[in-house]
């Protein structure tokens, strides 16, 4: 009696150890299974999180005995879609100006893939980059004088007295230069890589200006050459002597003239609003407003040899972080 409770104990005993194999083998298999349709979905697009994708084919891995073929065949996938993004990063970051993470980005995949084509293009690609942006960089910063053509609508002059924003009697193109020495040139601003300088300037601009209203029976004709100052490219005043060739105002020579102007600078390009006094300090004053959009050449920033050096030098540096 005692033998056949022995027998059936065991057969109980196997058939639970059995079953509880089987459970555990049919709950492995279910989530490797799972974790291949997870990773297959993560990788279908770019942009997915790699260290979630990480954490998943760690999880594969250790399950990989189930199926070693379907093991294989995600490593694959797998390996192609991290090398793939990280090629992405890199080439976001240059976009972004984030050159420096795009450098040492660049240095680990290089020691990883030393012989592979499209990572030593994007290196090239990526060290070009950052030489342009830094000599960019280098050149604003070295600013020393500036030729800057420009364009306006000014309105035909009005009495001061009789001023009012909106009621003009017309609006005519102006047209001038103005050569400028730049000092206290500093960094404004900067995204990553890419920094914005601005600068004060000191100069002589010239206008030419020339407008007439039928029916206000208004001619205005003049050349301006002016004493210009400009500070942190924003906020300009303007002393000249505004030379009078045609004019319906009772003057014969010429007027003092007075502008005061705010400027918004992008890069190469400025715009401005302008008010403008032009008086004798008698009997003729009169007041000009206008929109002005001007173009600036930067001169005397030529780096040298020991510039460019610097600046690979500093590519080198970052590299090896």
């Amino acid at each position: 009696m005692n033998f056949e409770c022995r027998g059936l104990t065991l057969v109980v005993f196997v058939f639970l150890a059995s079953s509880l194999a089987w459970s555990q083998d049919s709950l492995r298999i279910k989530q490797f299974e799972n974790n291949v349709i997870r990773m297959n979905n993560m990788m279908s697009e770019s942009g997915s999180s790699l260290e979630h994708l990480k954490v998943i084919f760690r999880q594969l891995k250790e399950n990989s005995d189930i199926d070693e073929n379907a093991f294989a065949s995600m490593t694959q996938k797998y390996d192609d879609y991290v090398f793939n993004e990280r090629i992405l990063y890199i080439e976001e970051m240059n976009k972004t100006h984030e050159l420096e993470r795009a450098l040492v980005s660049l240095a680990i995949l290089q020691q990883e893939y030393p012989q592979n084509k499209r990572v030593n293009e994007l290196g090239v690609i990526t060290k070009q980059t950052t030489t342009e942006r830094l000599k960019k960089n280098l050149k604003e910063s070295k600013t020393a004088f500036t030729i800057e053509p420009y364009i306006s609508i000014f309105t035909l002059g009005k009495p001061l007295n009789e001023f009012a924003f909106f009621k003009f009697p017309g609006v005519n193109l102006m047209y001038g230069v103005g050569i400028f020495k730049s000092f206290n040139v500093h960094e404004a601003s900067r995204n990553a890589f890419k920094k914005r300088y601005t600068y004060s300037q000191i100069g002589i601009k010239f206008d030419f200006f020339s407008g007439e209203s039928e029916s206000e029976n208004i001619a205005l004709e003049y050349m301006n050459p002016q004493i210009s100052f400009l500070f942190n490219r924003s906020i300009g005043f303007d002393l000249g002597y505004a030379l009078i060739s045609n004019s319906t105002l009772p003057v014969d020579k010429g007027l003092v003239s007075f502008n005061i102007s705010k400027e918004f600078a992008f890069d190469f390009l400025s715009a401005g609003i302008n008010a403008r006094v032009l008086s004798d300090f008698a009997e003729v004053n009169q007041i000009q407003y206008g929109l002005s959009l001007k173009y600036t050449f930067k001169l005397g920033n030529k780096l040298t040899q020991t510039d460019l050096d610097g600046i690979q030098k500093s590519i080198e540096t970052i590299s090896l972080k």
